[in-house]
């Protein structure tokens, strides 16, 4: 068909607007492209951060994980406090009377004695009365302090020559008792011993008695005064140990 003159620039016009139309919808699908790209991109660095925190995440779990099982150990940690409760019941009771505020002894307002407040003595009749056989040392704890002090239990007791440091094992046929002190009065333990005779054994030459009281950190020392020692510090069942505090 043959377009006139005056209808060419008209055509023309058409043309160039469809065009115009055609190149928006493109740069429009592109632009929807390059944002649903954009959007994709941002997630994907979302998603990165969300796998980086993941990273720091198992550690937090970690960490977490350590406070749960802190949480949990918390419980076993109360079995553990319970424990250490224990233990640390003890240990108050050993500082408390080896040189901080006394405690009062379990079951009375009664402090318990600390080894500042006491001085030591043999009692009479101390030693073995006859070669070969056991003798029993008694040491005499007496209350110098101001107030009425209290022990219950086993005194440590070592031995010592020049070249052994040996702690007695306990007297376990006698039970022990709660004993309080008063201002000037005393208490007192025995120690049994066998003495050495000639081939009997080994010979230790008791030169010091170190001493603990029961529930305390600090010790004592006392010249030892009486014969040699057959040492049996590996036996099962030796021939020289200590008893009780109060015990006969």
């Amino acid at each position: 068909m043959k377009l006139r003159p005056a209808t060419l620039p008209l055509v023309v016009a058409t043309l160039a607007g469809g065009l115009m139309l055609t190149a928006c919808g493109g740069s429009s699908s592109t632009d929807g492209a390059s944002a649903g790209g954009s959007t994709s991109a941002s997630a994907s660095t979302d998603a990165t951060g969300g796998a980086a925190g993941s990273t720091d995440s198992p550690s937090d779990a970690a960490s977490t994980g350590s406070s749960a099982s802190g949480s949990s150990s918390d419980s076993g940690s109360s079995s553990n406090a319970s424990g250490t409760n224990a233990s640390s019941g003890k240990k108050a009771a050993g500082s408390s009377t080896g040189g901080s505020a006394p405690q009062a002894a379990a079951g009375s307002g009664t402090a318990a004695c600390r080894t500042a407040d006491l001085s030591f003595s043999y009692g009479p009749g101390s030693g073995a009365q006859s070669v070969g056989s056991p003798g029993g040392v008694i040491i005499k704890m007496t209350n110098k302090g101001s107030a009425s002090c209290s022990m219950t239990g086993y005194p440590g007791v070592n031995l010592v020559s020049s070249s052994v440091s040996w702690p007695l094992s306990r007297q376990t046929s006698v039970a022990p008792h709660r004993v309080t002190v008063k201002p000037g009065g005393s208490t007192s333990f025995t120690i049994t011993y066998m003495p050495f005779t000639k081939g009997s054994g080994e010979q230790v030459d008791v030169t010091t008695l170190v001493i603990t009281p029961p529930n305390e950190t600090h010790s004592t020392r006392m010249v030892w005064d009486f014969q040699p020692v057959l040492r049996q510090d590996g036996a099962t069942h030796p021939a020289t140990y200590v008893g009780p505090v109060g015990g006969q």
